[in-house]
């Protein structure tokens, strides 16, 4: 879970959330075909937003249609894995996440179960990830833009459970993107 919240509480404002970031039942961008982009394998390092942040590295590992990222921190005997599918929707480049394993044992937390979309962008050797934003999403469900579920509660957690064609549709506009947050990490290349 530490790696999780490394990656969910990255910025100082989630340093503080309690919430789980918005899962998806489906994956965004089948489409259009899901595949890992090669352009991520390597390893990165990188912190969120505190200035007195620890480094984190993600492994971006080639594993054929998908790719396998290996999280940790070198000062915490913590790791996780987790099994990341690219897609392209218009100029949205977008991943979808799941949670694999906890230092080897297989990732139990419920609040995680689907896919954790995630928009990507890498320029200038950096890539910087950001997560949806429960709250905005959870206003798309209400108006009726997605499909899914807002639990009870100030930070309820969010599910989208629209169907493939409705998702990818929706996430390849400009209002599909401006739903995430405007940064949550910036990562910076260590291998090619």
């Amino acid at each position: 879970m530490k790696a999780v919240r490394f990656l969910i509480l990255a910025s100082a404002a989630l340093f503080v959330a309690a919430c789980l970031p918005v899962t998806s039942k489906n994956p965004i961008g089948t489409t259009v075909g899901l595949h890992a982009d090669p352009a991520l394998i390597g390893l990165w390092k990188g912190h969120g937003d505190d200035p007195d942040g620890k480094d984190g590295y993600f492994a971006f590992i080639d594993g054929g249609d998908s790719l396998t990222v290996l999280m940790f921190q070198p000062e915490e005997a913590d790791w996780n894995s987790f099994v990341v599918r690219t897609a392209t929707l218009g100029s949205n480049r977008l991943m979808n996440v799941v949670a694999q394993s906890t230092n080897g044992q297989p990732a139990n937390d419920e609040g995680l179960k689907g896919n954790i979309p995630t928009l990507y962008r890498i320029e200038g050797g950096k890539l910087t990830l950001a997560l949806l934003d429960d709250k905005a999403v959870a206003q798309a469900i209400k108006d009726g833009k997605l499909q899914g579920t807002v639990e009870p509660g100030e930070n309820g957690d969010v599910h989208i459970t629209s169907d493939p064609a409705a998702l990818d549709a929706f996430f390849a506009t400009a209002a599909g993107a401006g739903l995430f947050r405007e940064k949550l990490i910036a990562l910076s290349r260590v291998t090619p």
